[in-house]
């Protein structure tokens, strides 16, 4: 069984982590902590989405994502994680600068509506999940 690679971050990273599922978020205030963490750590980022994560499901706002591009030919691995780390940075950036999540999260999704309408706080509820990569073992230095 192959190690989960969250499991490399900082305990004091992984302890503001929420699970969904197998995938990890965090709160948008720790966000940017968790992508600087994995890519101190050379762990590159394959991006993520905004869930709203209740009980009852998981609302995944699918079209708020911040995916990274696949490694380049040629692009060295602590190349390729602190690219992919500064990519998803402007992506989560531009995200929460320029778009209404909730507003989203509400005009979409019946479940969010409904949890408002019974007083939660939704952005208790709001997570940024990372998809992390970490080098394949077997890969010698010479190749990516």
């Amino acid at each position: 069984m192959s190690e989960i690679i969250e499991n490399k971050l900082p305990v004091n990273i992984l302890e503001k982590s929420i699970k969904s599922g197998s995938e990890y978020g965090w709160r948008q205030n720790d966000f940017l902590e968790a992508v600087e963490a994995a890519r101190k750590l050379q762990i590159a980022i394959e991006g993520g989405q905004i869930q709203y994560v209740f009980d009852e499901g998981t609302c995944e706002l699918y079209w708020l994502h911040y995916y990274t591009d696949e490694i380049k030919k040629g692009e060295n691995w602590t190349n390729y994680c602190n690219r992919t780390a500064k990519e998803c940075v402007e992506k989560f950036k531009q995200i929460t600068a320029n778009r209404n999540i909730e507003k989203e999260a509400l005009d979409n999704f019946g479940l969010v509506k409904e949890k408002l309408a019974d007083g939660v706080v939704i952005a208790n509820h709001k997570l940024f999940i990372i998809s992390f990569e970490d080098k394949k073992p077997n890969t010698s230095a010479n190749n990516t």
